[in-house]
Parts: structure tokens; sequence; C-alpha cells
């Protein structure tokens, strides 16, 4: 197989022998690939600067297994300026996609979704948190697995969800009407409709709700990433994320 100029993001590099990367690379027809970029560590090889995250690149490549060669690369347009905790989120989202994509699984949908994303955090003002931006692309990279789920309608019932109604999640079906809850473990899984009803709309103007749209995220992501922690996490640490 040999494919020419696909569009493709730099997820995450590491060494591999002397003088070669092995790369994961993010692609709208093939999803998440892995390929090696061989000889890019000698000398100054005018390939390897585009072979960092968040530059937009064309990739040429082959080979019949599931790593693959590359032939060529060549800038597709101009790099993401991410700095501070744009920086680090940025970090985040490409270690959520490299462990939660299977490799060579068309995304097209998530490739334009990450493009958004990396646009949005270019942009986002040194002073505003990129918290809302993450929270969107947690939920539609959930979308595009299969596990998203509705914030206006009633696991159980299909009803719309009201504002003033305390819901429960479920993993597995979504948020189901509740009225209280004696067992301090469940309160985590508890949620205002109200504060719902605001993520579904993407409005994180109350800071209840974007407390509420991290705290739904960790419990949605948790059963997919399992107890190995991301490394990403920890570069938010010294701000107190």
């Amino acid at each position: 197989m040999r494919i020419e100029f696909q569009p493709a993001y730099v997820l995450h590099t590491r060494p591999y022998r002397d003088t070669s990367l092995l790369l994961d690379l993010l692609t709208p027809d093939f999803g998440r690939i892995g390929a090696v970029a061989k000889g890019v560590r000698r000398g100054k090889s005018q390939r390897r600067p585009l072979l960092n995250p968040f530059i937009p690149i064309l990739v040429s490549f082959g080979g019949r297994s599931s790593l693959k060669t590359l032939t060529a690369v060549e800038a597709d347009g101009i790099g993401h300026r991410l700095a501070g905790l744009s920086l680090y989120s940025g970090f985040y989202v490409n270690e959520l996609i490299v462990r939660l994509l299977g490799e060579q699984d068309p995304n097209p949908d998530l490739f334009d979704d990450y493009r958004w994303t990396m646009n949005a955090l270019s942009t986002n003002p040194a002073d505003a948190s990129p918290e809302p931006v993450l929270r969107q692309f947690e939920w539609r990279l959930l979308d595009g697995l299969g596990y998203g789920i509705s914030f206006t309608e009633e696991a159980d019932t299909g009803e719309p969800v009201r504002a003033d109604a305390l819901y429960r999640f479920d993993p597995e079906a979504g948020f189901i009407p509740t009225y209280s809850s004696r067992d301090p473990q469940e309160t985590p899984k508890l949620f205002v409709g109200s504060d719902l009803l605001a993520c579904a709309q993407a409005d994180f103007s109350q800071p209840q709700t974007l407390m509420t749209a991290k705290r739904l995220s960790r419990l949605m992501l948790h059963p997919l990433l399992g107890n190995k922690p991301l490394k990403s996490r920890d570069l938010f640490r010294p701000a107190g994320w």
C-alpha cells in the first residue's frame, strides 16, 4: 500500500534506532497510524522540523505491516502556536487520542474536531481557561468512539431533561432522574438538570457549569482509560488543575 499526500498531525514521537523516529499520526482517511521516519535524526534533516506536534502536514507513506514507512512530508499550513495551559492542553488532547483511538480506524470527523480544537487553543486568550475547549473535544471524541450520551434527554424515559431536576449518571445509559442519595459514593455521580442543559449548549459562562463539565468528563473517560493515569495531566498540577 502506498498513500500520497494524506493530511496529518503528529501526535507523539519517540527515538527509533540511531537516526530515526517512531511517529503516531492522526489522519482523516486512516485514523491513527504508526510510522517510522527513517534518518530524520541524522544531521540537518529538512523533514525533522515538520515532525512535531500541532503542525498540519501532508504525509506520504507505504508498507504492508501496521507500522508504515514515511516516504515524504511537507507543510500543510501554519503550525498552531500553543503556549502555557494551551500547550499542556494540546499534549493532553494528543495523549487522549493515542490512548483511545485504535490504529487505522478512519474517522474524518475526529480529524476535523482535532483541527478545530487546535485552532481554538491557539486563539484562546492567555488569561482564559482552555477547559471549555477541552470539554467539547472530549465529548466529541466520545461521540465518535460510540460512547456519547445525551445531555438533553432522560436515559430511562426519553423525556427532556428538566432544569430543576436531579440526575444520577449511569456510564452505560446516561442521566436518570433521582431524588436523593444517602450513599456518599454516589454524590459525584449526581448532576443538576440546569448544568446538563448548559453543557449541551456549550455554555460555560457559570463556574458551576464548568466544574460540573469537568467532573462529568472524568466519569465518562474513566471506563475507557482505566487506572493508568494520563501523563499529560501532571503538567497541569502546578496550575492547580
